[in-house]
């Protein structure tokens, strides 16, 4: 109510009638008449309370009366400026109009699909297509034997030292402060750790033997795995978000895809290439 009230007050200030007399004068100096359309700037309540309300947000306080004055001389020339700007034809051929423009119809397509709520059944259906993308990384026990960096030189000693280890021989490599071994950990706890490059090949590790090189954020790898938990199936309490945030994005993608075919069959599109 205080941006309504402090709205409605201005519009009675004197210097609003001046800037909108001011806007009329502007447009038959211009050699135009003036008209009830796009010729006529109204400074109103919905107008000021905007203003007023951006500065609030802006600020957290309410504006002075000079500084609203100033806010709405900007308001006014900014509706001057642009409403000129396109009698003159300054957006044609402007791609950052076009792309400005394609943007805002774009999130008016997508408005309602954001706001949606999805429903259980409409999420569950989503993890059951696909169970695998949402289910719990297997908890992982292994060994690591760090080589160096990813080198010609450095992937010839891994064969090396991948057959010594085969033997039963120790092996050490450049200290590194991760640890040689890890205890059930999580796919999170190894991407942390070694990058999502050497999480994803490890997966292809079958227990009980060293296998490698595996790559990672750091070099060159050794490993053995020792074992491997089972995936858990996903259940949607444990995922709600992931699979909500999936839904929403497939919800949004259709909505404006279905949009921009409803208006491409408003327009007669000719391609005329090259020859």
């Amino acid at each position: 109510m205080a941006l309504k009230d402090s709205a409605r007050r201005l519009l009675r200030e004197p210097l609003v009638h001046f800037l909108i007399a001011g806007a009329l004068v502007f447009t038959l100096l211009s050699g135009r008449a003036p008209d009830l359309g796009e010729r006529r700037i109204v400074v109103d309540e919905r107008v000021v309370g905007a203003l007023v309300g951006r500065f609030y947000d802006s600020f957290r306080r309410m504006p002075t009366k000079d500084e609203t004055d100033g806010l709405i001389r900007d308001w006014v020339a900014d509706q001057v400026y642009y409403r000129e700007a396109l009698s003159l034809g300054l957006d044609e051929g402007d791609e950052v109009v076009v792309r400005r423009m394609r943007r805002k119809m774009e999130a008016m397509a997508v408005a309602d699909a954001e706001t949606k709520t999805p429903s259980d059944a409409e999420l569950q259906a989503l993890i059951d297509k696909d169970p695998a993308r949402y289910a719990e990384d297997p908890q992982t026990s292994f060994e690591q034997v760090y080589i160096g960096a990813d080198t010609p030189q450095n992937r010839s000693m891994a064969e090396v030292q991948l057959a010594r280890l085969r033997k039963g021989e120790a092996v050490s490599g450049p200290p590194i402060p991760i640890p040689a071994r890890f205890d059930k950990a999580s796919g999170h706890e190894i991407s942390s750790a070694f990058g999502d490059e050497f999480t994803l090949g490890l997966r292809n590790v079958a227990p009980g033997q060293w296998t490698g090189p595996i790559a990672s954020g750091l070099g060159l790898h050794l490993v053995k795995v020792s074992a491997r938990g089972a995936s858990q199936q996903p259940v949607l309490s444990k995922v709600r978000q992931r699979v909500e945030n999936d839904w929403r994005a497939a919800a949004t993608a259709r909505a404006q895809a279905e949009a921009y075919a409803r208006m491409l069959k408003g327009y007669d599109v000719v391609i005329e290439l090259p020859k």
